[in-house]
């Protein structure tokens, strides 16, 4: 019984070696043609500037000052509309902020969120704003960032992180094992 008892215990630690050896196998890595998101540092204020207007997109929150209109762009910027005649108001710049989804004016500050900071902007010129100051990681929850897919993308893409910085962008790519895909 003993030599039986033993014999069936070698035999079902041979199978455990043995099978262990075979189910580790590499599995083969999937390349495919998607889309990789492109990224900018929550510290790198030199990207916050004053550019020509753009086209609307996903607007947010308003804010009337004076004879202008400041208009949120989700997470890339702000529109500046002057309304001098609200007959026939015109865009007057965009201002990129990457990340940015609320802001507030006071006199000549603009203070507006990246995703990360409070950022504390000087607006006196309204055409070459400048950061001035910000509250280093006030936006931590990771709810407030949207892991989301490129928009009117259909099929394979990297899956944003915050920890990679602010998502400004998207770039065709081959990737290599991507977990996320839309449909």
């Amino acid at each position: 019984m003993y030599m039986r008892n033993r014999m069936i215990f070698k035999g079902f630690f041979i199978f455990i070696v043995f099978l262990t050896i075979f189910s580790c196998e590499k599995k083969e890595d999937v390349i495919v043609e998607g889309m990789s998101p492109v990224y900018v540092s929550p510290t790198d204020f030199s990207v916050i500037r004053t550019e020509s207007p753009r086209n609307f997109d996903k607007l947010g929150d308003i804010v009337n000052v004076g004879d202008y209109i400041f208009i949120v762009e989700k997470n890339k910027g702000i529109h500046v509309i002057d309304n001098t005649d609200p007959e026939t108001p015109y865009k007057l710049y965009f201002w990129n902020i990457p990340g940015c989804t609320q802001f507030t004016i006071e006199k000549d500050i603009l203070y507006a969120d990246n995703s990360f900071h409070l950022l504390v902007i000087d607006i006196s010129n309204y055409s070459k704003i400048k950061v001035v100051n910000y509250v280093k990681d006030i936006y931590e929850d990771e709810n407030l960032f949207e892991v989301r897919p490129p928009d009117n993308y259909k099929g394979f893409f990297i899956c944003v992180s915050k920890k990679k910085g602010i998502l400004t962008g998207w770039e065709l790519k081959l990737l290599k094992n991507p977990q996320c895909e839309t449909y």
